[in-house]
């Protein structure tokens, strides 16, 4: 690791995202996900979504990442 980088640790803050993604149908494109994320692993609060399209995937993960860089400092 370089000089300049920091652990997100340094900053006081981790956090953790699951995605579990299953096909009731294998035959077909359709998929299920399911997307847990938890702000601070110290704390037992978390929400989970769910998702049927890449998109809505693609979406909660990137609003999840921003607000995490957002808390956790520079990027």
């Amino acid at each position: 690791m370089n000089e300049t980088a920091k652990p997100a640790a340094a900053y006081g803050t981790t956090a953790a995202l699951v995605i579990r993604v299953w096909r009731s149908d294998p035959d077909t494109p359709d998929f299920r996900a399911r997307i847990t994320m938890r702000t601070d692993p110290a704390n037992n609060q978390e929400t989970t979504v769910m998702a049927a399209t890449p998109e809505e995937v693609y979406g909660q993960v990137r609003a999840w990442l921003e607000g995490f860089l957002a808390r956790s400092g520079p990027e």
